[in-house]
């Protein structure tokens, strides 16, 4: 029996992804439910795995079929470059050192200190046999190493674009929530 890690890994360009197990409670009730992370464009992404299908992407994980082909299963289409973790070059957010306003520069990629952490993340909600993905703010406060508030807030569909704009320009926590309505 053979341990190398190597073995234990798909080839490189087959991408990366892996089963990711949640706890759901219903109804008073806790149901496992399984999920599949990938990387897509350099960003973490989710898919709920169905039951009808659990065993098969199971099979398909454990013996490290390409990611690309796990998705199909999932009736997930990405494009195979789209894996490969490259990020795409966006021309409106390219700026040169010339231009007044550099969103890009590393000093705008985070909040200022003490304005809490945040992000944006989908949930897939499955309503009368049918999958939705909904959107969630994310939202943590600290204060001198203690956590104070760990939460999240539904982001209604006439607020996302804009909620989205504002979590790309690393706004204060405080207001994106209270675009939300949590604080006032």
């Amino acid at each position: 029996m053979n341990n190398n890690p190597s073995n234990n890994r798909r080839r490189k360009g087959e991408g990366n992804g892996s089963i990711y197990w949640r706890t759901i409670s219903k109804n008073g009730k806790d149901y496992p439910q399984a999920y599949y992370h990938w990387q897509k464009e350099g960003h973490k992404r989710t898919k709920y795995i169905p039951k009808r299908l659990l065993g098969e992407i199971q099979e398909a994980e454990t013996a490290k079929r390409p990611v690309l082909e796990i998705l199909r299963l999932l009736g997930v289409e990405v494009n195979p470059s789209d894996l490969l973790g490259d990020k795409p070059i966006n021309p409106s957010n390219a700026t040169d050192e010339t231009s007044p306003s550099n969103d890009t520069s590393p000093s705008k990629m985070r909040r200022n200190k003490g304005e809490g952490s945040g992000s944006i993340h989908w949930r897939t909600i499955t309503k009368n046999g049918k999958d939705y993905q909904q959107a969630y703010y994310h939202y943590e406060f600290w204060s001198e190493g203690d956590r104070l508030v760990k939460s999240s807030k539904y982001i209604p569909k006439r607020l996302l674009k804009r909620v989205q704009q504002m979590e790309r320009e690393k706004a204060a926590v405080r207001d994106i929530l209270h675009v939300l309505g949590v604080m006032k």
